[in-house]
């Protein structure tokens, strides 16, 4: 049944991103919507009661505005990433004043506490404002690049694709290498099984294979030449995903281990829930976006 369910996330996760336009959003916003209640279970789990509402209308609408360049038929000046993400800002207040003000009125005794008010805010942020970059990332464009109407040559998916490789050759490096040769673990009070040899190697590894890709993405795969010809920057976008990632799964151990929890959920039998699957990209995405968008593409 792991095995089977592995498949099953794989094919609907590379689906999605191929296709791009409003299938990612929708997918990936409906897998968030998941990983928002179980963030409200564990945060529950701690005593802490958050307003699901809040939460769960919050990461929608993170997913809403990041998809709105897809919507055929858009205004021009609508349809870019730095239009959508510059809407950020305005739900990023509207979540936290809705926070508050909505926990103030809340019909309990007392109505709420600071540890309710912050579960609430860091919900939304940490399960919608983070990985909707990801939908950000696969609508990015060089600086006049045209608009390719195939899906399979827009430079979003290059983005994207080369950032998920990077995640998950951290993860399988990191596995394959700390169980042949870890010895030191990295954080045993966090996470037992991990080892600072495993955490090396996924990160070298990141760093290899993110130059493999990218000279792939520019000389064979994209005619667009997505990254530039920027040899330097694999190097670099290996390194800082690597770490975001990694990172990334130790702020979610973190969080189950509070809440006293070994999964996330039971969501997806045999692995654990979507916070379970999806916690690396959660950073690595958002720090995928920054980095190509300031380094590449220049754009802020």
């Amino acid at each position: 049944m792991r095995i089977v369910w592995g498949f099953l996330l794989f094919f609907a996760a590379i689906a999605s991103i191929m296709m791009g336009g409003l299938v990612m959003p929708v997918i990936l916003g409906g897998a968030c919507y998941q990983g928002g209640t179980e963030f409200i279970a564990m945060a529950r789990a701690k005593g802490m009661n958050p307003s699901p509402r809040i939460i769960l209308s919050m990461i929608l609408a993170f997913f809403a505005v990041a998809a709105v360049p897809c919507i055929p038929g858009i205004p021009k000046e609508l349809a870019t990433t730095q239009s959508a993400l510059s809407h950020f800002p305005i739900l990023l207040t509207i979540g936290i004043c809705a926070s508050f003000f909505r926990l103030l009125f809340r019909r309990n005794s007392p109505p709420a506490t600071i540890a309710d008010i912050a579960t609430t805010i860091l919900g939304f942020i940490y399960v919608g404002f983070l990985p909707s970059h990801l939908v950000l990332l696969r609508n990015l464009y060089p600086t006049g690049t045209p608009p390719i109407s195939n899906p399979f040559q827009q430079p979003g998916l290059a983005y994207v694709w080369v950032s998920l490789f990077i995640i998950w050759a951290t993860d399988v490096f990191a596995y394959l290498v700390g169980k042949k040769w870890g010895k030191h673990l990295l954080y045993p009070l966090i996470s037992p099984k991990k080892t600072v040899e495993g955490a090396i190697g996924g990160f070298l590894a990141s760093i290899f294979w993110a130059m493999v890709v990218v000279h792939l993405a520019d000389n064979v795969i994209f005619p667009c030449r997505p990254f530039q010809g920027s040899f330097w920057l694999a190097a670099v976008m290996g390194a800082a995903i690597s770490i975001a990632a990694q990172l990334g799964d130790l702020c979610e151990s973190m969080l189950k281990r509070d809440a006293g929890l070994k999964d996330s959920g039971n969501t997806l039998p045999g692995h654990g829930g979507f916070l379970d699957r999806g916690d690396s990209m959660i950073f690595g995405g958002a720090v995928a976006y920054y980095l190509i968008s300031l380094v590449v593409l220049k754009i802020f």
